[in-house]
């Protein structure tokens, strides 16, 4: 396969986002949402409002009572936050079984990289829920993948075990002739995620000097993050690997990113009891 054209033609089923997260992200983006259309839209996919309590109710989001209802859920919550929650729900529901992938995994390294995301674009001052949501479909184009072609991307795992998204991209375009960055963001595309996300799922392995304050470097340091936590390395490691030109740009010393990426160890935990 040379192009994304190619890629898409050779799946016979393409996964379908759930109605209700295209339902929500329509009616989200008009800023007088009706909250209790908002509510009624979400309570019609019985799954993904079971799994939205589930999360809301977690820890991490620290309601002080049991969060019962999505009605509640949003008066507690907030609307973008339960964009999120939902998108999510939506996302996770929408692949349950790839052959030789383990889905368990994925979500874990692809949730906790949503929440670093949300975490640092809070610092930095940015959209949070945008950022949330684009750190979790960072390597939704690396799920595609696997579903269409199961023996090479197992080839791939085994080359890249270890190594960083951006030379992931480099040996999936020698083998493949794409990479999982443009068939994310081709996939966004088809299901109708904003171009910030879409953008971002294309750029975020390999950021340049432009995208600096945006949140493609958000994404692209939360991600890495992600990889080094999971992989039990020392911040000090972690570190060592980001793109020291963009650390600098960003002007945060390198004792803030030691305390950060220390609390960050934390969101680890709370995105098991999502999976």
């Amino acid at each position: 396969m040379k192009t994304i054209r190619d890629f898409f033609d050779a799946i016979e089923h393409l996964p379908a986002l759930p109605k209700v997260v295209q339902d929500v992200m329509q009616m989200l983006a008009n800023e007088d949402v009706d909250i209790n259309a908002l509510a009624k839209v979400v309570q019609r996919d019985a799954v993904i409002s079971a799994k939205v309590l589930q999360m809301a109710n977690s820890s991490f989001y620290g309601a002080t009572r049991t969060i019962k209802t999505i009605d509640d859920a949003i008066a507690i919550l907030g609307t973008s936050r339960l964009k999120s929650l939902v998108v999510a729900s939506g996302v996770m529901n929408a692949v349950t079984h790839v052959e030789n992938l383990d889905l368990k995994q994925f979500w874990r390294h692809s949730l906790l990289a949503a929440n670093i995301s949300r975490a640092l674009a809070i610092d930095l001052g940015k959209d949070a829920e945008v950022a949330y949501i684009a750190g979790l479909l960072h390597n939704i184009g690396g799920l595609l993948m696997h579903l269409v072609m199961p023996e090479t991307s197992l080839e791939v795992d085994a080359l890249c075990k270890g190594l960083s998204a951006d030379k992931r991209q480099f040996i999936e375009r020698q083998l493949v002739g794409l990479d999982h960055c443009q068939v994310g963001e081709a996939l966004a595309i088809r299901w109708n995620f904003p171009s910030e996300i879409s953008h971002v799922l294309r750029d975020y392995a390999t950021p340049s000097s432009q995208h600096v304050t945006g949140l493609v470097v958000i994404v692209y340091l939360a991600v890495h993050i992600a990889q080094g936590l999971t992989q039990e390395a020392n911040v000090e490691e972690i570190l060592q690997n980001l793109n020291a030109e963009i650390m600098q740009s960003l002007g945060l010393p390198s004792e803030d990113w030691i305390t950060r990426i220390e609390a960050y160890r934390e969101l680890a935990s709370a995105t098991e009891m999502y999976i």
